[in-house]
């Protein structure tokens, strides 16, 4: 019994392992916003291409289930970058987030891993000052990465990562409430994909 317990503590993770991380994420993104309204009864619609930075702050949540995979959640505010300082905005993402353990030693551990889940994304519009008003947009993701984690000692370690993101958000609401946007059916999806990378501080219990 003794030599399974030595066993299992020489290992990042396993089976019974609960980590714990806060992070710092950076992202850059291509992103395609398409829309559509109708403009007396003819139908219009349209698509912008531009590209966006993000900066995220992830907390997580890993429980081992046996020495190769763990599950988790991860929860994670941030904004999107604007240095204009025009469009003020604010996101929270929640995902779903297995993992696989490739590396699993004593104190270095690399592992696969994916997030699936939703987000919201809440962005103003400006002029002069004044906050005109507030579009809300909500939708699905999918992230694929990989993560090597350094442990000093038996509880505290660091993280590094990267991810391919994608999001896919719906536009849901305008407030205050925009007639005309109701009144002509309107419509918009923001979809997004790119490259997260992360690093930041974890401990295990």
């Amino acid at each position: 019994m003794s030599g399974m317990l030595t066993a299992a503590a020489a290992q990042v993770n396993s089976k019974g392992t609960f980590q714990v991380a806060l992070g710092l994420t950076g992202g850059a993104h291509a992103t395609e916003f398409t829309y559509s309204f109708r403009l007396a009864g003819i139908p219009l619609s349209g698509t912008n291409t531009d590209a966006a930075a993000t900066v995220a702050y992830p907390i997580e949540v890993q429980g081992g289930i046996s020495d190769r995979f763990s599950l988790g959640i991860t929860l994670e505010p941030g904004r999107y970058i604007d240095s204009a300082g025009t469009r003020p905005n604010g996101f929270f993402v929640a995902s779903l987030s297995p993992r696989f353990y490739a590396v699993n030693g004593e104190h270095f551990a690399l592992h696969l891993n994916a997030d699936v889940g939703v987000g919201v994304l809440r962005i103003g519009e400006v002029n002069s000052g004044m906050r005109i008003y507030d579009d809300t947009y909500a939708g699905g993701h999918f992230r694929l990465g990989v993560q090597a984690q350094y442990f000093f000692g038996r509880v505290i370690g660091v993280h590094l990562g990267m991810k391919y993101a994608a999001h896919t958000l719906r536009w849901r609401d305008r407030e205050p409430e925009d007639p005309l946007l109701t009144n002509t059916d309107y419509t918009a999806t923001l979809r997004t994909s790119g490259l997260l990378f992360q690093l930041g501080l974890q401990a295990r219990f």
